[in-house]
């Protein structure tokens, strides 16, 4: 028996040795990963990989950028974690520090499902901005940071310090730029090449952004006042955020939608609960949302009395040109008299806003809400 040992041994070294060879190698967690923005690639490492992994962070991937339109009205989509990475890349690549830099990823970190319905919802304009901070504290963003000695409140989106990333209107900032490019590339109102090329004509300095071609600023600037007028402020829009949040209202009141899945879902996952909702009204303002000009009728002065009136946000971008022969800025309402024109008659249109009269009774055509 002791003669036996040693071939026991060796072959036991041969085994090991044997499966050493071919079996698989352990995959190496990734330190760095390159993600695709409307601008180009982006490479994320270190801290903002980290975050952008967060649960809270791949929770965007399922808020659509315009809310419940893009389920019911057939509109174009795209997600806002998409959106976060385009600002990303802009606070990135204008030399934002890496605090602004993490603020730009995390500025929509706590949009509710369905986006701006939230707004409607509970009365409160730019909902997701008041519970920002809460909702930060809610994830494990403290254990990334905590190294810069920094807490939830020094990467709010709103800090002083951060101009590339935020600045009142009518200036651009890289939110603003971001969602209008991106906005109209899904729309086909600009292409790829045109994005480049509005780009490449960016400027930022001593916190001000900034065009070097007046043909940039214009192709960027004509954006935000068509969505203004004909998407975001349309009464189809309107209309349809209306009707999404009396659909909400009903199935809290019936308890089949909570505040968590507000706060914490998804558009999918709070869709498939008010699909599944066998509540008369629930189901017929969900085929109302899928056809909404058969919702309302607009009326003109004198004409009825409405339900409720819109003043849709006027999101205008006068943007700056500097002139590198007279070396001076000047706004492009300044240099354009078609465009300061278009400008101040969407302010006017904006402020007056327009009357509507609803109609949410159900009709026999539109029993389909898948």
């Amino acid at each position: 028996m002791k003669k036996c040992l040693p071939f026991k041994n060796i072959s036991f070294a041969f085994i090991v040795l044997f499966s050493t060879l071919f079996a698989e190698p352990i995959p190496e967690a990734k330190t760095s990963i390159d993600v695709q923005t409307i601008f180009g690639p982006l490479k994320l490492q270190d801290e903002l990989l980290k975050i952008y992994n967060l649960e809270h962070m791949q929770r965007l991937k399922g808020i659509d950028q315009s809310g419940s339109p893009a389920y019911w009205n057939g509109i174009p989509k795209f997600n806002r974690l998409d959106h976060s990475l385009d600002v990303l890349w802009l606070v990135q690549n204008f030399g934002g520090a890496l605090q602004e830099q993490i603020s730009a990823l995390t500025h929509d970190i706590s949009h509710t499902v369905f986006s701006h319905v939230a707004d409607v919802f509970f009365g409160i304009e730019n909902y997701q901005d008041t519970i920002h901070e809460w909702f930060l504290q809610q994830t494990k963003i403290a254990e990334v940071i905590q190294g810069h000695d920094w807490t939830e409140k020094d990467i709010m989106p709103d800090k002083p310090g951060f101009t590339r990333l935020e600045q009142s209107l009518p200036d651009m900032c890289a939110d603003r730029i971001a969602y209008n490019l991106h906005t109209g590339l899904v729309f086909k109102m600009i292409t790829e090449k045109d994005i480049k090329f509005i780009a490449n004509n960016l400027r930022f300095e001593e916190g001000k952004w900034f065009f070097v071609s007046k043909l940039a600023a214009k192709k960027f600037a004509k954006l935000p006042l068509h969505f203004t007028e004909h998407f975001w402020g349309s009464a189809d829009h309107m209309v349809v955020y209306f009707i999404t949040s009396k659909i909400l209202k009903r199935a809290f009141l019936l308890q089949r939608v909570t505040q968590h899945d507000m706060n914490f879902g998804t558009d999918l996952q709070v869709l498939e609960k008010l699909k599944a909702c066998d509540d008369e009204e629930v189901t017929r303002l969900i085929a109302k949302a899928h056809y909404p000009k058969t919702a309302y009728h607009l009326l003109e002065d004198g004409e009825g009395t409405p339900d409720f009136v819109p003043k849709p946000k006027f999101r205008g971008i006068d943007p700056w040109v500097f002139n590198k022969h007279s070396k001076k800025f000047k706004r492009l309402s300044e240099l354009d008299e078609k465009f300061a024109a278009e400008y101040k008659r969407l302010q006017e249109f904006c402020k007056k806003g327009y009357k509507i009269q609803l109609d949410l009774a159900a009709s026999k055509n539109q029993s389909d809400i898948s």
